[in-house]
């Protein structure tokens, strides 16, 4: 049964607040993980989250899924969430929360490319120009304007490793996106971050073993608090479901907002400027995703597993 206009509606102020919280992760992070590694930071912000998960599976009583598939999701994590959240704020721990946040601008365009290349989506004349000019914005803000304390080693170091980042994510989002049309999203997630905690097991122990001195205050945290409940399980589930609804073109779409909110938050709260330069680049990624959200989905491929998508719950 398609959704109603009110149920639609309420998937994209699902999606809105979705890329709000995760527009907050580069400034939060900046301010919370000082002296505390990442491994760490995030070995504790998914085992916090799946003790909120996993109670909700059973308080919710989702039918059980074939375990082919619990170690399908379990891999999908650990191959995909796990270096997105290490990769990210690690790079992030080199290069500026706006020019982190602005390199998650690219995360709809590789999902397009993706499924270009998978035969799932064949973009229309007005998404291929949209998808250029915020690319085109994103690379003017990074190489052409320059950042108030100047471009060094380690901004080049930092942006290298959130670009990977931002792929490792686009992987995740197409696939993910396939799963929640057959299962629901809270079961999803749940085992996705369950493959994702245990990945992270090994690569804590190596930090404790290496650099057993770590101390946990009360800014870290505050910071695996934010990045487990609002950004991890709200967040996520908040994702799946617009997604679930509009289909991975459209949802996609939306994750042009996240670098939008992530420049506000760090002019906000952490006071960081933007030369005048930068701007140009912002007002362009600006126009690029205005261009892009008006357009019409694609055709083929794409139309086919829309419409199975907005069937589901």
């Amino acid at each position: 049964m398609i959704e109603q206009p009110a149920q639609i509606h309420h998937s994209y102020l699902r999606l809105i607040g979705a890329m709000a919280l995760w527009g907050g992760v580069p400034v939060v992070m900046k301010v919370t993980l000082s002296g505390l590694d990442p491994a760490t930071f995030n070995f504790f912000r998914y085992l916090l989250a799946l003790t909120i998960l996993f109670p909700l599976l059973k308080y919710n009583r989702v039918p059980r899924i074939p375990a082919r598939v619990k170690v399908y999701l379990m891999l999908l994590g650990a191959c995909t969430l796990f270096p997105y959240s290490e990769l990210f704020l690690i790079g992030l721990e080199h290069t500026s929360a706006a020019t982190a946040g602005l390199l998650n601008g690219l995360t709809p365009v590789i999902v397009l490319l993706l499924g270009l290349l998978l035969r799932m989506e064949r973009p229309t004349w007005r998404i291929i120009v949209g998808m250029l000019v915020s690319y085109a914005g994103v690379y003017y803000f990074i190489s052409t304007g320059q950042p108030a304390t100047g471009t060094t080693h380690g901004d080049i170091y930092g942006i290298f490793l959130v670009s990977l980042a931002v792929i490792a994510f686009s992987v995740f989002s197409l696939s993910n996106s396939k799963h929640n049309r057959n299962y629901p999203s809270l079961v999803v997630t749940t085992y996705v971050f369950l493959g994702t905690f245990l990945a992270f097991i090994p690569a804590t122990i190596w930090d404790w073993w290496t650099q057993p001195a770590q101390h946990v205050g009360m800014a870290n945290v505050a910071g695996i608090l934010y990045m487990a409940v609002p950004v991890s399980v709200i967040g996520y589930l908040w994702f799946s479901h617009g997604a679930c609804a509009l289909g991975v073109y459209k949802s996609g779409l939306f994750l042009n907002l996240v670098p939008v909110f992530a420049v506000g938050f760090s002019i906000l709260f952490l006071q960081e400027r933007l030369a005048s330069r930068q701007w140009l680049g912002v007002l362009v990624i600006l126009a690029g995703i205005v261009w892009t959200s008006i357009a019409r989905s694609p055709p083929a491929a794409g139309n086919a597993e829309s419409t199975v998508e907005i069937k589901q719950n």
